[in-house]
């Protein structure tokens, strides 16, 4: 019969799989470009617009993460920031 050993917690350490928020970021935009893409020309408009102008408006906020939610999304979309 085999015996089975106990191992240090060393030894249980798996190695980091180079999962990030970039890496999650990336896929949802490989996921979620095409998909925009195929929407029809006048939805798609008014969704870009609807997120500019919500991006306008977090920029005018102090609050920093209003700032990045709406850049977020811009980009996840596939949407050319508002300059």
């Amino acid at each position: 019969m085999a015996q089975l050993s106990i191992k240090s917690p060393d030894e249980l350490k798996l190695p980091n799989p180079g999962i990030s928020w970039k890496w999650l970021i990336d896929l949802l935009v490989v996921v979620l470009s095409p998909i925009i893409a195929v929407l029809t020309a006048g939805l798609r408009k008014e969704l870009q617009e609807l997120l500019t102008a919500w991006y306008r408006k977090a920029k005018e906020t102090p609050n920093p993460w209003d700032d990045w939610a709406a850049e977020l999304l811009l980009r996840i979309l596939g949407f050319e920031l508002p300059s």
